[in-house]
């Protein structure tokens, strides 16, 4: 599991593991989007869903491991956590007009309120964070 010091003080919190298949990657953002509405956080659903997808595609594509989303809300704060086994962190690329990828942290970069990567212990990967509030 991603030691994440928020799960401990959340308000609420929800955790979704997938394989490495990338046609999951639609339920992590249906599944997502129901927890949101379910806590009363709708206003927040349409960005969550877009960054989370894109930081689990990059799990799934580059890192092609299973996936682990913690979602977790405290003090109207949401943070999620996207794990991967990949030690390597997420690289920037510049996308030209006609690119269909690439765009990923420049939207995480323009949307979120604060991101960052955390590193798991004794080689178990790495965690893609944001918040939004």
């Amino acid at each position: 599991m991603c030691e994440d010091p928020h799960m401990d003080t959340a308000d609420w919190w929800y955790t979704l593991r997938i394989p490495a298949q990338p046609w999951m990657i639609s339920l992590v953002r249906s599944s997502l989007r129901l927890v949101l509405t379910q806590h009363g956080r709708l206003d927040l659903a349409d960005t969550a869903c877009l960054l989370a997808t894109e930081l689990v595609t990059n799990g799934v594509v580059h890192a092609k491991s299973p996936v682990t989303v913690y979602l977790s809300c405290r003090s109207r704060t949401l943070r999620v956590d996207v794990h991967d086994t990949s030690p390597e962190g997420p690289a920037r690329r510049s996308a030209g007009c006609e690119d269909e990828s690439g765009r990923g942290l420049t939207l995480i970069d323009s949307c979120a309120t604060a991101w960052g990567v955390t590193r798991v212990g004794r080689g178990r990967g790495k965690a893609v964070w944001f918040t939004l509030t």
